[in-house]
């Protein structure tokens, strides 16, 4: 029997087994996976290339991990909880399960059509924002259709609203208020034609286009939970799959934890490897500390990068708001902005930031917030040269 049976080797996948063969040498543990996958967040830029991925898995087979390649399913028996293999039939018994993100989609960022063509994306998550963004590069027109009343809803309205700006000037259009979405697919012409009510008064609106992206956010996972009701309730409905966890990210099936795209919230694979590691060390080790998603910074992969890190309702009460703009301006002189939000001693509680210094700011300030540093002590390092600092 398997301490942890990991499901999905997905970076947080790996990244728990990782270090389960670093931290818990003795330990006995599965990885299932579906064999190398495209569209994995994060995979935009090669970190997960394919060669990589399978070099990563034959180090944790050489370290004990018995690694498993194949779709399966979970099965109820006498002796708990199982997971089988659907071709070769082979059965995992473990005491405890990890479901971690699974396949995005199948599209990747290599594969798009030279010819300019009109896209149409349901949903404004990041993962969409991203790749319009690297549509509009390739010449593409996008459309966003969002159910929701604004851009990142949850989000600081400021920041929020200064990247929408930014993803307009490329050319990127928003569609906000979209109810009772149809599409309809033209096999004459190839094309999409979407019908949608729009706005407060539920406008009808009609848009014709050449792709459509509408897949879920949900993990693809076929029939993994098809014998587990309790889990299984929202699949029968054709719905997005988000499972309930407890404080410990358990289940209502004591023996199944979940991370990453299994719950809501945006996808970020900083706070899904988190997550998974916290799973880890909670089964085999017995003892982990919760986890201070306040300290994990949430991250639009876009270009230049947009991110926040602390609590995003931090802004509510802060004592102070430093705003700022960064020495750069790009094609319709859009400059970059950090938001800072202070406590009564000074220091930072939480921090948005977009342009190109976000990336080297944002372990700085990560920092600063875990340590109480306060602005006056951060002030005066190189990053903030040349910035010009309104409060």
């Amino acid at each position: 029997m398997y301490q942890l049976v990991i499901i999905g080797a997905s970076p947080e996948g790996l990244a728990a087994a990782h270090s389960c063969v670093e931290q818990y040498p003795a330990a006995r543990i599965a990885l299932v996976t579906h064999g190398w996958e495209r569209g994995w967040s994060g995979d935009r830029h090669g970190e997960l290339a394919e060669e990589k991925f399978w070099e990563q898995l034959r180090l944790l087979a050489a370290q004990t991990v018995d690694v498993v390649v194949g779709e399966g399913t979970f099965l109820q028996a006498p002796v708990g909880l199982l997971y089988q293999t659907e071709e070769r039939k082979r059965t995992l018994e473990g005491e405890s399960y990890l479901l971690t993100s699974g396949k995005v989609d199948e599209e990747n960022f290599n594969r798009f059509s030279d010819t300019p063509q009109q896209w149409a994306m349901v949903g404004a998550l990041p993962g969409n924002l991203v790749l319009a963004q690297e549509l509009t590069k390739l010449g593409h027109r996008v459309t966003i259709l969002s159910r929701n009343s604004q851009l990142l809803p949850g989000e600081d309205r400021e920041m929020a609203a200064l990247l929408q700006t930014y993803l307009a000037s490329l050319g990127i259009e928003f569609w906000f208020n979209c109810r009772n979405l149809v599409s309809h697919y033209n096999q004459s012409d190839c094309t999409y034609r979407l019908q949608f009510n729009h706005g407060c008064e539920g406008d009808s609106h009609h848009l014709t286009v050449d792709n459509l992206r509408s897949k879920r956010r949900s993990p693809q996972y076929g029939n993994l939970l098809v014998n587990l009701p309790e889990l299984n309730d929202s699949a029968s409905q054709g719905q997005s799959i988000y499972l309930t966890v407890n404080q410990n990210l358990q289940t209502t099936h004591g023996q199944i934890y979940a991370c990453g795209d299994w719950l809501k919230g945006y996808r970020c694979p900083p706070i899904a490897e988190q997550e998974a590691q916290y799973v880890v060390h909670r089964i085999l080790g017995q003892d982990a500390s919760p986890i201070n998603y306040g300290q994990i910074p949430f991250t639009i992969d876009l270009e230049p990068l947009w991110y926040r890190i602390g609590d995003p309702a931090a802004l509510d009460y802060a004592q102070k708001i430093i705003r700022g703009f960064e020495p750069y301006s790009d094609h319709c002189d859009l400059r970059g902005m950090y938001k800072l939000a202070l406590d009564s001693h000074d220091r930072i509680i939480s921090a948005h930031w977009f342009g190109p210094r976000a990336r080297e700011s944002m372990v700085l300030l990560q920092l600063a917030i875990a340590k109480g540093i306060s602005w006056s002590e951060l002030k005066p390092l190189p990053l903030w040269e040349n910035c010009q600092t309104l409060y």
